[in-house]
């Protein structure tokens, strides 16, 4: 689960991940987190995510940060945006009105980078990540983001016996151990959906729960 391994998914165009509409949680649960305008919205891993756009369209600004060239230049063309490109440390900045992505490692960052940071939206970063890594990239987000800054995480919860990711399977027991030592977890929604990812169902799934949290 290197960064060749999300690379080549992408040069092979295995985005079965990428959503083509942006995701309905924020139009139900954004309310929950009364972030100002012009607050900025940091986006793990976050490919080509039609969610940077909605956020942008929303007066916030946006930072991401994903390993795949591709992804991001692909971004910034269906969006129809013209960039300038530079570097920032490790990473090299992709740049354009209120949207800044930095190509790299995710565990490259540095609490520099997002100090300005009042929000992290993770629909799918932490389950991207087998289980070793999932502590690591929670102990990263600790150490380096300010202490008022936020989560809003998304999780999924499956019998990963039948399918073994990613997207890999988080279950509530997992959050609470992942971050009740640095954060307060407030679980705001829960549903299972499996009725709706037909796709799962043929993998032999029978279950898939899909969490919306407010860390904080």
């Amino acid at each position: 689960m290197d960064l060749d391994f999300w690379e080549q998914r992408w040069n092979q165009n295995q985005i079965a991940f990428h959503l083509p509409e942006v995701n309905p949680y924020l139009g139900e649960y954004w309310h929950n987190f009364n972030v100002p305008e012009n607050s900025q919205i940091f986006i793990p891993l976050c490919g080509k995510s039609l969610d940077l756009a909605w956020f942008a369209s929303q007066a916030y600004s946006v930072l991401g940060v994903e390993c795949s060239e591709k992804a991001i230049r692909e971004f910034f063309l269906e969006q129809n945006l013209e960039i300038q490109t530079g570097q920032l440390k490790k990473f090299k900045a992709y740049n354009s009105v209120n949207i800044k992505l930095l190509q790299g490692d995710f565990f490259k960052l540095d609490r520099q980078i997002l100090k300005d940071v009042s929000i992290v939206y993770d629909r799918a970063s932490l389950i991207a990540l087998p289980d070793k890594m999932r502590q690591k990239y929670v102990e990263l987000l600790s150490q380096t983001l300010p202490d008022t800054a936020e989560i809003f995480l998304i999780t999924l919860d499956y019998n990963q016996d039948h399918m073994p990711g990613p997207p890999f399977s988080v279950n509530h027991d997992e959050v609470i151990r992942l971050y009740q030592s640095h954060y307060k977890i407030e679980l705001i929604h829960e549903d299972d959906v499996i009725n709706n990812h037909q796709k799962f169902k043929e993998r032999g799934l029978n279950r898939l729960v899909e969490r919306v949290y407010r860390i904080s």
